[in-house]
């Protein structure tokens, strides 16, 4: 994607600069709950943050072409760690905030089906599934990995790829697709979660951009989002957490 491009997509979804902002950059399946934390951590609406949503890989490139996140919350470790080693992040600012849950979910008119199990659903054809785009979401990426085993290999699978996992979510919950295999976040009911052990860790991390070093609010939010308070607002969520809130 030409830099040009991601720099418009940015500017497209970013609300106008404000004097003293904040500008937070997270993963698409994290918005939802950042929203959430950002009324708690701010619940007199003093401040001015705003939030920048993509996938991961999308972020990242926004990021080292000029976008200018104050914070960068990913959706797993590579693109933090990248940007510490390239200079644009804050060289040791790195935290887990969450650990992500893949889950599985169906049309109510495949209910009978799916209380016969997650292989049985994922493996049987012609039903149609939406993923995230696994070259730029770890969602995406995990969801793969689940759909690689041999027991899983549905004769004429429909797979529909979304930008992101919040996507893939829409996607299913606007009748588009049968199946979707998204964060555990987005969802309440009609789903099956995904064993661990059929994708890679799914841990999520924050980093600080060169921009937001010297801001204090910037500092602030990350110190906030590895307090007891914010992590039991994630764990709430559907995520699992690093100590006590998260079990």
């Amino acid at each position: 994607m030409k830099v040009t491009t991601l720099l418009l997509l940015w500017l497209i979804s970013v609300p106008p600069v404000i004097a003293d902002s904040l500008l937070v950059a997270t993963a698409a399946n994290f918005k939802p709950t950042l929203q959430k934390l950002l009324q708690d951590f701010d619940s007199t609406g003093s401040q001015s943050i705003r939030v920048s949503s993509a996938s991961t890989g999308t972020l990242y490139a926004q990021a080292i072409h000029g976008a200018p996140f104050d914070i960068l919350l990913a959706a797993d470790t590579t693109r933090p760690q990248r940007l510490e080693a390239e200079g644009h992040a804050v060289a040791g600012s790195r935290v887990t905030y969450a650990i992500g849950q893949l889950v599985l979910v169906y049309q109510p008119a495949l209910s009978a089906l799916a209380e016969s199990g997650l292989e049985e659903i994922l493996s049987r054809p012609g039903l149609s599934l939406a993923i995230a785009n696994p070259e730029l979401a770890p969602y995406g990426q995990a969801a793969a990995q689940v759909l690689a085993r041999r027991n899983l290999q549905a004769p004429q699978r429909s797979l529909l790829h979304a930008s992101n996992v919040l996507q893939a979510y829409q996607m299913w919950f606007s009748g588009g697709a049968d199946t979707a295999l998204v964060a555990r976040s987005l969802v309440s009911e009609n789903y099956l979660v995904v064993p661990t052990q059929w994708y890679t860790p799914l841990e999520q991390q924050a980093v600080l951009m060169q921009i937001g070093a010297s801001k204090p609010l910037a500092l602030e939010l990350m110190h906030y989002l590895q307090s007891e308070r914010a992590q039991t607002i994630i764990a709430q969520h559907g995520y699992l957490i690093e100590g006590p809130a998260g079990g």
